[in-house]
């Protein structure tokens, strides 16, 4: 396959327990074999890639991210917040859920990712603005920004530790937290035990939390449950996993350009699986960014 495009592959050595940095080692391999030009970033610490991208003054035309949902965040930021926006991104999915990768419905196979990679489909997505910083998939508040807090120390089990923490979490405590929510031309004020605003219908892996939600039609979606039971907690997970949660009168769902949080107590949460902590008082503006950049996909995606 000929291409005149320059890459530049950014790599998360640590990211899967070091499967990303194998995966990054096999692409490179592959570019110099192929004599396609590229240059190459491993990075060192968090929020490092983002640091990279952003002051990268080279030419370049497509920036690929090998890792996971939260090597793409940082990629995703670095071109936001640098002044060439109009590179495009390519995902070489090496993480745990690759949510990002599934909504756009990139093969996790290294070889087909490869031919999106080096192809000539791509698709323009809106991305979410929270405050400074950007989201591709979701920004969740709560319940599974805890249990993502929880598996950091057991990333050697890869996608278990998601299922064995947040199962664990039926034997603590569940999270309850108060929010004042304005979300279209509505105003909230209640006690939430998750919220979630994002562009993409699924994630978890398995998580189907907002089956209506598109990744271009400038619009943000927001799923937000109220506390529960456990027993209640435990029977919506499940029929989360299919989408058929939405009956429940514990849960609702909201969609619109702007979306504004104010944090009444302070909360986990999570950016496109990164976790943080929001003190009270913490405020968040979140904006649409409509079509703000351009993702190499596979050809039936492109244009969908």
């Amino acid at each position: 396959m000929e291409t005149e495009e320059r890459y530049l592959v950014v790599v998360n050595p640590v990211g899967r327990g070091g499967y990303a940095q194998r995966q990054g080692v096999w692409l490179l391999n592959k570019l110099r074999h192929m004599g396609i030009e590229h240059e190459a970033l491993f990075t060192e610490k968090a929020g490092h890639a983002q640091e990279l991208i952003a002051t990268w003054s080279e030419p370049v035309d497509v920036i690929v991210a090998v890792g996971g949902d939260g090597t793409i965040n940082e990629v995703i930021n670095g071109i936001m917040s640098s002044g060439q926006r109009a590179r495009k991104l390519a995902v070489f999915p090496s993480g745990t859920a690759d949510d990002f990768a599934r909504n756009m419905k990139i093969p996790r196979d290294r070889e087909e990712a490869l031919k999106v990679m080096l192809g000539e489909y791509e698709r323009k997505i809106d991305l979410m603005r929270v405050n400074e910083r950007f989201a591709a998939v979701t920004v969740g508040m709560g319940l599974d920004a805890e249990i993502a807090h929880r598996s950091y120390g057991s990333k050697h089990m890869r996608l278990l530790a998601y299922w064995y923490h947040g199962l664990g979490m039926l034997f603590k405590p569940l999270p309850r937290f108060r929010l004042s929510i304005d979300v279209g031309e509505e105003h909230l004020d209640g006690e939430y035990m998750l919220v979630v605003a994002g562009n993409a219908g699924s994630y978890g892996r398995y998580l189907r939390m907002m089956p209506g939600a598109s990744m271009d039609d400038g619009e943000l979606d927001m799923a937000a449950f109220y506390p529960m039971n456990k027993l209640k907690a435990l029977f919506l997970f499940v029929l989360l996993t299919v989408g058929k949660h939405t009956w429940t009168r514990d849960f609702n769902q909201y969609s619109g350009g702007d979306i504004t949080i104010e944090c009444l107590d302070g909360v986990y949460a999570q950016f496109d699986g990164e976790v943080v902590v929001f003190p009270g008082g913490e405020r968040l503006e979140m904006k649409v960014e409509p079509l703000a950049i351009s993702v190499r996909v596979p050809r039936k995606q492109a244009g969908a």
